[in-house]
Protein backbone atom coordinates (compact mmCIF):
# COMPACT_ATOMS: atom_id res chain seq x y z
CA UNK A 1 0.00 0.00 0.00
CA UNK A 2 1.00 3.34 -0.89
CA UNK A 3 1.55 5.99 1.82
CA UNK A 4 2.20 9.61 1.90
CA UNK A 5 5.22 9.27 3.88
CA UNK A 6 6.59 6.42 1.49
CA UNK A 7 5.77 8.92 -1.45
CA UNK A 8 7.36 12.17 0.18
CA UNK A 9 10.76 10.36 0.19
CA UNK A 10 10.52 8.97 -2.92
CA UNK A 11 10.05 12.57 -4.56
CA UNK A 12 13.19 14.01 -5.97
CA UNK A 13 14.97 10.78 -5.11
CA UNK A 14 17.24 10.53 -7.96
CA UNK A 15 17.87 6.36 -9.09
CA UNK A 16 19.31 3.91 -11.13
CA UNK A 17 15.93 3.12 -13.04
CA UNK A 18 12.33 3.25 -12.86
CA UNK A 19 10.86 1.73 -10.62
CA UNK A 20 7.17 1.12 -10.28
CA UNK A 21 4.91 1.29 -6.37
CA UNK A 22 1.78 -0.38 -6.07
CA UNK A 23 -1.65 0.49 -4.05
CA UNK A 24 -4.70 -1.42 -4.62
CA UNK A 25 -7.35 -2.41 -7.97
CA UNK A 26 -4.94 -0.59 -9.96
CA UNK A 27 -3.58 2.33 -8.89
CA UNK A 28 0.14 2.49 -9.36
CA UNK A 29 2.91 5.18 -8.97
CA UNK A 30 6.17 5.47 -11.16
CA UNK A 31 9.24 6.93 -9.77
CA UNK A 32 11.57 8.05 -12.98
CA UNK A 33 15.29 8.34 -12.79
CA UNK A 34 14.89 12.00 -11.93
CA UNK A 35 12.67 11.73 -9.07
CA UNK A 36 9.59 12.17 -10.36
CA UNK A 37 6.62 10.47 -8.90
CA UNK A 38 3.31 9.56 -11.52
CA UNK A 39 0.11 8.17 -10.31
CA UNK A 40 -1.17 5.67 -13.58
CA UNK A 41 -4.59 3.29 -13.16
CA UNK A 42 -3.76 -0.18 -14.66
CA UNK A 43 -6.91 -2.46 -15.64
CA UNK A 44 -8.03 -4.36 -18.80
CA UNK A 45 -10.34 -3.86 -21.69
CA UNK A 46 -11.37 -5.97 -24.15
CA UNK A 47 -9.13 -8.53 -22.39
CA UNK A 48 -5.93 -6.78 -23.07
CA UNK A 49 -3.64 -4.61 -20.52
CA UNK A 50 -4.66 -0.98 -20.75
CA UNK A 51 -3.13 1.77 -18.36
CA UNK A 52 -3.87 5.92 -18.15
CA UNK A 53 -1.77 8.39 -16.34
CA UNK A 54 -3.64 10.22 -13.37
CA UNK A 55 -0.64 12.92 -12.16
CA UNK A 56 2.23 14.00 -10.60
CA UNK A 57 2.45 13.81 -6.99
CA UNK A 58 2.09 16.20 -4.79
CA UNK A 59 -0.27 18.35 -7.29
CA UNK A 60 -2.09 15.28 -7.77
CA UNK A 61 -2.58 13.72 -3.61
CA UNK A 62 -2.33 10.24 -2.94
CA UNK A 63 -6.42 10.69 -1.35
CA UNK A 64 -7.41 12.21 -4.51
CA UNK A 65 -5.61 9.63 -7.07
CA UNK A 66 -7.94 6.83 -4.90
CA UNK A 67 -10.62 9.04 -5.53
CA UNK A 68 -10.05 9.05 -8.75
CA UNK A 69 -9.42 5.33 -9.59
CA UNK A 70 -12.78 4.64 -7.42
CA UNK A 71 -14.41 6.45 -10.58
CA UNK A 72 -12.74 4.84 -13.52
CA UNK A 73 -13.57 1.16 -11.56
CA UNK A 74 -17.05 2.34 -11.66
CA UNK A 75 -16.84 3.70 -15.35
CA UNK A 76 -15.64 0.17 -15.91
CA UNK A 77 -18.53 -1.32 -14.62
CA UNK A 78 -20.82 0.53 -16.82
CA UNK A 79 -18.92 -0.35 -19.90
CA UNK A 80 -16.62 2.70 -20.44
CA UNK A 81 -13.10 2.74 -21.28
CA UNK A 82 -11.56 5.29 -19.07
CA UNK A 83 -9.27 6.71 -21.91
CA UNK A 84 -11.86 7.90 -23.92
CA UNK A 85 -14.03 9.33 -21.08
CA UNK A 86 -11.25 11.37 -19.90
CA UNK A 87 -10.77 12.70 -23.34
CA UNK A 88 -14.18 13.21 -23.90
CA UNK A 89 -14.15 15.56 -20.45
CA UNK A 90 -10.92 17.38 -21.67
CA UNK A 91 -12.87 18.19 -24.86
CA UNK A 92 -16.09 19.11 -23.07
CA UNK A 93 -13.84 21.19 -21.04
CA UNK A 94 -12.24 23.32 -23.51
CA UNK A 95 -15.35 24.01 -25.39
CA UNK A 96 -17.70 24.98 -22.24
CA UNK A 97 -18.90 28.06 -23.28
CA UNK A 98 -18.03 31.51 -20.95
CA UNK A 99 -20.69 33.86 -19.93
CA UNK A 100 -19.92 36.07 -22.00
CA UNK A 101 -19.61 33.60 -25.25
CA UNK A 102 -23.30 31.92 -24.07
CA UNK A 103 -24.61 35.73 -23.74
CA UNK A 104 -23.39 36.21 -27.32
CA UNK A 105 -24.47 32.98 -28.89
CA UNK A 106 -27.85 33.96 -27.79
CA UNK A 107 -27.64 37.58 -29.12
CA UNK A 108 -26.51 36.14 -32.89
CA UNK A 109 -28.91 32.92 -33.11
CA UNK A 110 -31.70 34.42 -31.60
CA UNK A 111 -32.16 38.14 -30.94
CA UNK A 112 -30.78 39.54 -34.25
CA UNK A 113 -32.74 36.88 -36.02
CA UNK A 114 -35.66 37.73 -34.10
CA UNK A 115 -35.80 41.30 -34.48
CA UNK A 116 -35.00 41.98 -30.60
CA UNK A 117 -35.32 45.69 -30.69
CA UNK A 118 -33.88 45.89 -27.22
CA UNK A 119 -30.66 44.27 -28.31
CA UNK A 120 -28.12 47.31 -27.73
CA UNK A 121 -29.29 48.32 -24.60
CA UNK A 122 -29.94 44.73 -23.21
CA UNK A 123 -26.30 44.61 -23.92
CA UNK A 124 -25.52 47.83 -22.66
CA UNK A 125 -26.96 46.27 -19.36
CA UNK A 126 -24.99 43.17 -19.62
CA UNK A 127 -21.74 44.65 -20.10
CA UNK A 128 -22.33 47.02 -16.82
CA UNK A 129 -23.65 44.51 -14.27
CA UNK A 130 -22.97 40.95 -15.45
CA UNK A 131 -19.30 40.84 -17.67
CA UNK A 132 -16.93 42.63 -14.96
CA UNK A 133 -17.28 39.76 -12.98
CA UNK A 134 -18.27 36.68 -14.43
CA UNK A 135 -18.08 37.23 -17.85
CA UNK A 136 -15.49 34.83 -18.36
CA UNK A 137 -16.63 32.39 -16.11
CA UNK A 138 -17.39 28.89 -17.93
CA UNK A 139 -21.23 28.68 -17.59
CA UNK A 140 -21.37 25.32 -16.19
CA UNK A 141 -19.03 26.08 -13.60
CA UNK A 142 -21.10 28.97 -12.06
CA UNK A 143 -23.17 28.12 -9.36
CA UNK A 144 -26.53 29.67 -8.07
CA UNK A 145 -24.33 31.48 -5.12
CA UNK A 146 -22.06 33.02 -7.47
CA UNK A 147 -25.00 34.56 -9.50
CA UNK A 148 -26.73 35.88 -6.67
CA UNK A 149 -23.37 37.32 -5.41
CA UNK A 150 -23.81 39.18 -8.74
CA UNK A 151 -27.00 40.28 -7.97
CA UNK A 152 -26.73 41.53 -4.59
CA UNK A 153 -24.35 43.62 -5.42
CA UNK A 154 -26.36 45.68 -7.68
CA UNK A 155 -28.41 45.50 -4.99
CA UNK A 156 -32.38 44.55 -4.52
CA UNK A 157 -33.75 46.43 -7.43
CA UNK A 158 -35.39 46.51 -10.55
CA UNK A 159 -32.37 45.81 -13.05
CA UNK A 160 -31.46 42.77 -10.67
CA UNK A 161 -34.38 41.60 -11.83
CA UNK A 162 -34.69 42.92 -15.21
CA UNK A 163 -30.81 41.41 -15.38
CA UNK A 164 -31.74 37.75 -14.02
CA UNK A 165 -34.16 37.50 -16.14
CA UNK A 166 -32.21 38.25 -19.33
CA UNK A 167 -29.56 36.20 -18.77
CA UNK A 168 -32.31 33.04 -17.77
CA UNK A 169 -33.70 33.52 -21.29
CA UNK A 170 -29.93 33.66 -22.72
CA UNK A 171 -29.21 30.37 -20.82
CA UNK A 172 -32.45 28.60 -21.45
CA UNK A 173 -32.01 29.34 -25.17
CA UNK A 174 -27.81 27.89 -25.19
CA UNK A 175 -29.21 24.61 -22.76
CA UNK A 176 -31.98 24.00 -24.93
CA UNK A 177 -30.00 23.92 -28.23
CA UNK A 178 -27.08 22.25 -26.06
CA UNK A 179 -24.34 25.02 -26.05
CA UNK A 180 -23.96 24.74 -22.28
CA UNK A 181 -25.11 21.43 -20.38
CA UNK A 182 -26.11 23.60 -16.98
CA UNK A 183 -28.65 26.70 -16.27
CA UNK A 184 -27.82 27.65 -12.94
CA UNK A 185 -30.45 30.25 -13.00
CA UNK A 186 -32.92 28.11 -13.65
CA UNK A 187 -35.05 27.77 -10.76
CA UNK A 188 -34.48 31.55 -9.57
CA UNK A 189 -37.29 33.94 -9.58
CA UNK A 190 -37.27 37.75 -10.09
CA UNK A 191 -38.33 38.10 -6.33
CA UNK A 192 -35.08 35.91 -5.06
CA UNK A 193 -32.82 38.68 -6.16
CA UNK A 194 -34.75 41.89 -7.12
CA UNK A 195 -37.86 43.48 -7.69
CA UNK A 196 -40.58 44.00 -10.25
CA UNK A 197 -41.34 47.20 -11.76
CA UNK A 198 -44.18 49.16 -9.85
CA UNK A 199 -47.39 49.28 -11.06
CA UNK A 200 -48.26 52.71 -12.31
CA UNK A 201 -51.73 53.89 -12.78
CA UNK A 202 -51.30 57.60 -13.17
CA UNK A 203 -53.37 59.16 -15.34
CA UNK A 204 -53.36 63.15 -16.10
CA UNK A 205 -57.24 65.21 -15.63
CA UNK A 206 -58.28 67.33 -18.27
CA UNK A 207 -57.36 70.14 -15.92
CA UNK A 208 -53.65 69.12 -15.92
CA UNK A 209 -53.55 68.46 -19.40
CA UNK A 210 -54.68 72.06 -19.80
CA UNK A 211 -51.47 73.34 -17.81
CA UNK A 212 -49.65 70.89 -19.64
CA UNK A 213 -50.47 72.23 -22.97
CA UNK A 214 -50.40 75.99 -22.30
CA UNK A 215 -46.68 75.83 -20.09
CA UNK A 216 -45.21 74.13 -23.50
CA UNK A 217 -45.35 77.88 -24.91
CA UNK A 218 -42.42 78.44 -22.81
CA UNK A 219 -40.21 75.64 -24.12
CA UNK A 220 -38.20 75.46 -27.56
CA UNK A 221 -39.95 73.79 -30.38
CA UNK A 222 -38.15 70.64 -30.55
CA UNK A 223 -39.09 70.10 -26.71
CA UNK A 224 -42.73 71.39 -27.37
CA UNK A 225 -42.99 68.72 -30.02
CA UNK A 226 -42.02 65.43 -27.53
CA UNK A 227 -44.89 66.36 -25.52
CA UNK A 228 -47.47 67.95 -28.23
CA UNK A 229 -46.94 64.72 -29.99
CA UNK A 230 -47.50 62.25 -27.38
CA UNK A 231 -50.53 64.01 -26.41
CA UNK A 232 -52.09 64.39 -29.57
CA UNK A 233 -50.95 60.44 -30.51
CA UNK A 234 -50.45 58.20 -27.73
CA UNK A 235 -47.20 56.87 -28.75
CA UNK A 236 -44.06 55.63 -27.01
CA UNK A 237 -41.56 58.03 -26.06
CA UNK A 238 -38.94 56.46 -27.64
CA UNK A 239 -41.14 56.59 -31.52
CA UNK A 240 -40.86 60.44 -31.37
CA UNK A 241 -37.82 60.83 -29.44
CA UNK A 242 -36.19 58.38 -33.01
CA UNK A 243 -38.40 59.84 -35.58
CA UNK A 244 -37.37 60.31 -39.35
CA UNK A 245 -38.57 62.12 -41.44
CA UNK A 246 -38.63 59.71 -43.58
CA UNK A 247 -41.48 58.11 -41.41
CA UNK A 248 -43.31 60.82 -42.12
CA UNK A 249 -46.21 60.83 -45.13
CA UNK A 250 -48.28 63.72 -45.20
CA UNK A 251 -50.15 63.37 -48.12
CA UNK A 252 -51.35 59.56 -47.07
CA UNK A 253 -51.61 61.20 -43.00
CA UNK A 254 -49.87 58.02 -41.69
CA UNK A 255 -46.73 57.53 -40.17
CA UNK A 256 -44.68 54.51 -40.12
CA UNK A 257 -41.90 53.02 -37.41
CA UNK A 258 -39.78 50.61 -39.38
CA UNK A 259 -39.23 46.66 -37.63
CA UNK A 260 -35.82 47.56 -36.69
CA UNK A 261 -37.17 50.86 -34.31
CA UNK A 262 -39.96 49.41 -33.11
CA UNK A 263 -40.02 47.65 -29.82
CA UNK A 264 -42.06 44.26 -31.15
CA UNK A 265 -39.79 44.08 -33.80
CA UNK A 266 -42.74 44.75 -36.29
CA UNK A 267 -43.63 47.51 -38.53
CA UNK A 268 -46.32 49.48 -37.80
CA UNK A 269 -48.34 51.90 -39.28
CA UNK A 270 -50.45 54.87 -37.46
CA UNK A 271 -52.61 57.68 -39.01
CA UNK A 272 -52.22 61.15 -37.94
CA UNK A 273 -54.73 63.80 -37.34
CA UNK A 274 -54.91 67.21 -39.14
CA UNK A 275 -53.51 68.67 -36.05
CA UNK A 276 -50.19 66.34 -36.09
CA UNK A 277 -49.55 66.64 -39.95
CA UNK A 278 -49.58 70.83 -39.46
CA UNK A 279 -47.14 70.31 -36.33
CA UNK A 280 -44.78 68.36 -37.74
CA UNK A 281 -44.82 70.22 -41.37
CA UNK A 282 -44.14 73.15 -39.77
CA UNK A 283 -41.19 71.21 -37.43
CA UNK A 284 -39.61 69.84 -40.68
CA UNK A 285 -39.78 73.70 -42.26
CA UNK A 286 -37.39 74.74 -39.86
CA UNK A 287 -35.05 71.50 -40.00
CA UNK A 288 -32.06 70.32 -41.85
CA UNK A 289 -31.60 67.17 -40.37
CA UNK A 290 -32.93 63.30 -40.71
CA UNK A 291 -34.12 63.20 -37.23
CA UNK A 292 -37.13 64.92 -36.02
CA UNK A 293 -35.84 65.92 -32.69
CA UNK A 294 -33.45 68.29 -32.85
CA UNK A 295 -32.60 71.50 -32.08
CA UNK A 296 -33.44 74.13 -35.01
CA UNK A 297 -31.27 74.41 -37.59
CA UNK A 298 -29.00 71.61 -36.27
CA UNK A 299 -25.21 71.80 -38.28
CA UNK A 300 -25.31 68.29 -37.82
CA UNK A 301 -26.60 66.21 -40.45
CA UNK A 302 -27.44 62.80 -39.15
CA UNK A 303 -27.26 63.30 -34.93
CA UNK A 304 -27.56 61.23 -32.74
CA UNK A 305 -31.27 61.14 -31.22
CA UNK A 306 -31.86 62.70 -27.81
CA UNK A 307 -32.05 60.56 -25.05
CA UNK A 308 -34.27 59.45 -22.23
CA UNK A 309 -33.31 60.82 -19.61
CA UNK A 310 -33.42 64.12 -21.66
CA UNK A 311 -36.87 63.98 -22.77
CA UNK A 312 -38.31 62.44 -18.97
CA UNK A 313 -36.42 65.94 -17.84
CA UNK A 314 -39.71 68.09 -19.60
CA UNK A 315 -42.32 66.39 -17.10
CA UNK A 316 -40.47 67.46 -14.37
CA UNK A 317 -39.47 71.22 -15.85
CA UNK A 318 -43.18 71.30 -16.26
CA UNK A 319 -44.13 70.00 -13.13
CA UNK A 320 -41.70 72.24 -11.19
CA UNK A 321 -42.62 75.54 -12.92
CA UNK A 322 -46.54 74.50 -12.22
CA UNK A 323 -46.82 72.96 -8.92
CA UNK A 324 -48.48 69.61 -10.68
CA UNK A 325 -48.40 66.19 -9.10
CA UNK A 326 -45.81 65.11 -10.46
CA UNK A 327 -45.94 62.81 -13.60
CA UNK A 328 -43.78 61.23 -16.42
CA UNK A 329 -44.35 61.40 -19.87
CA UNK A 330 -45.41 57.65 -20.51
CA UNK A 331 -47.79 58.57 -18.21
CA UNK A 332 -49.66 60.78 -21.15
CA UNK A 333 -49.64 57.50 -22.59
CA UNK A 334 -52.05 56.32 -20.42
CA UNK A 335 -54.13 59.11 -20.23
CA UNK A 336 -54.68 59.18 -24.09
CA UNK A 337 -55.87 55.55 -23.71
CA UNK A 338 -58.29 56.12 -20.99
CA UNK A 339 -59.78 59.14 -22.40
CA UNK A 340 -60.23 57.61 -25.61
CA UNK A 341 -62.20 54.80 -24.55
CA UNK A 342 -64.57 56.47 -22.07
CA UNK A 343 -65.17 58.67 -25.29
CA UNK A 344 -66.52 55.07 -26.82
CA UNK A 345 -63.29 54.28 -28.84
CA UNK A 346 -63.59 50.12 -30.04
CA UNK A 347 -60.26 48.69 -27.90
CA UNK A 348 -59.50 47.16 -31.15
CA UNK A 349 -58.56 50.69 -32.53
CA UNK A 350 -57.05 52.00 -29.09
CA UNK A 351 -54.66 49.13 -29.56
CA UNK A 352 -53.90 50.10 -33.07
CA UNK A 353 -53.66 53.89 -32.30
CA UNK A 354 -51.16 53.05 -29.28
CA UNK A 355 -48.98 50.34 -31.70
CA UNK A 356 -50.13 47.29 -29.57
CA UNK A 357 -49.69 43.89 -31.54
CA UNK A 358 -53.44 42.14 -31.76
CA UNK A 359 -53.75 39.10 -29.43
CA UNK A 360 -54.49 35.87 -30.30
CA UNK A 361 -55.50 34.96 -33.65
CA UNK A 362 -55.73 38.26 -34.76
CA UNK A 363 -52.03 38.85 -34.72
CA UNK A 364 -51.85 36.54 -37.22
CA UNK A 365 -54.71 36.86 -39.61
CA UNK A 366 -55.93 40.07 -39.04
CA UNK A 367 -53.59 42.09 -41.04
CA UNK A 368 -55.89 45.04 -41.26
CA UNK A 369 -54.37 48.41 -39.52
CA UNK A 370 -58.03 50.07 -39.45
CA UNK A 371 -56.59 53.44 -40.67
CA UNK A 372 -59.45 55.33 -41.20
CA UNK A 373 -61.14 53.56 -37.72
CA UNK A 374 -57.86 55.59 -36.55
CA UNK A 375 -58.38 58.38 -38.08
CA UNK A 376 -62.26 58.56 -37.01
CA UNK A 377 -60.90 58.24 -33.42
CA UNK A 378 -58.04 60.55 -33.39
CA UNK A 379 -59.95 63.45 -34.54
CA UNK A 380 -63.08 62.65 -31.52
CA UNK A 381 -59.64 62.88 -29.15
CA UNK A 382 -58.22 65.99 -30.95
CA UNK A 383 -62.13 67.83 -30.52
CA UNK A 384 -61.74 66.37 -26.87
CA UNK A 385 -58.26 67.95 -26.40
CA UNK A 386 -59.19 71.11 -28.28
CA UNK A 387 -62.18 71.74 -25.79
CA UNK A 388 -60.07 71.00 -23.12
CA UNK A 389 -57.19 73.28 -24.11
CA UNK A 390 -60.25 75.81 -24.26
CA UNK A 391 -58.26 77.25 -27.61
CA UNK A 392 -57.46 76.19 -31.45
CA UNK A 393 -54.17 73.65 -31.02
CA UNK A 394 -52.61 74.96 -33.42
CA UNK A 395 -52.23 78.44 -33.46
CA UNK A 396 -52.78 80.12 -37.36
Amino acid sequence: MLTDTKLRKSLGKRRDAVEVLSDAHGLNVRLSVAGAVTFFYRYRWDGKPAQITLGEYPNLSLSEARERRQLYRKWLTEGVDPRQQVKFEKKNKSDAMTVDEAYTYWEEFYCRPEGIVGLPSNRRCYERHIKPTLGNAVVDQTTKGHWISTFDAMGRTVMAGEMLSIMKRAFRFCSNRGAINNNPLESLRRSDVGTSPAYQDRKLSDAEIKIIWEELDILPLHKQVVVRFLLLTGCRTAEIRKAKWKWFDFKDKTWTVPAEEYKTGKTIRRAMGDVTVSMMKTVQSLSNTELVLTKMNSRVKVPAPLNQGQVSEYARFISNRTGLEPWTLHDIRRTVATRLSELGAPPHVIEKLLGHQMGGVMARYNLHDYLEDQRHWLKVWHDHLEKVVGRPLIKN
